[in-house]
């Protein structure tokens, strides 16, 4: 049966091009050592892109960098928790409707079936370490964007 309140989207590459972020690196992960702030220098500040780092049967670690206003849609995981650390930036994080400032150093934990919406605020650009599971159901709200 077809839930046409929700939508459900699954392809990583996909789901970040249709947050904004068009400039996605996901064949180069699983690197016994890996320098973050290389892939930074790499990849620039001045507009959006990913880097995923790890990519296993059991977890996902993506770098994601926005810039102010960029950010995901209103979604929620049905089966699965997520979590990110802060490298850099100021965000702002809607979990079930309830805004907060999350800044570089936090740590943020989503419980599956939370809906969350994050923003890139302030007045650079922010990035943060999205640790999940590659193949993670997002469902988004038809009524929400």
């Amino acid at each position: 049966m077809v839930n046409k309140k929700s939508h459900t989207e699954v392809d990583r590459e996909t789901i970040l091009t249709k947050d904004g972020v068009l400039r996605n690196e996901m064949l180069d992960y699983n690197q016994e050592i890996v320098s973050v702030n290389k892939i930074i220098e790499k990849n620039g500040i001045s507009s959006s892109w990913s880097h995923t780092l790890v990519n296993t049967d059991s977890n996902s670690a993506t770098l994601i960098a926005q810039m102010p206003g960029e950010g995901n849609r209103l979604h929620y995981h049905p089966d699965w928790n997520e979590w990110w650390y802060i490298i850099a930036g100021e965000w702002e994080w809607e979990i079930e409707g309830q805004k907060k400032t999350i800044i570089k150093g936090d740590v943020v934990f989503m419980e599956k079936e939370k809906k969350h919406k994050i923003t890139a605020k302030g007045s650079k650009m922010a990035i943060r370490l999205a640790v999940s599971r590659a193949d993670v159901e997002h469902v988004y709200p038809r009524d929400s964007s």
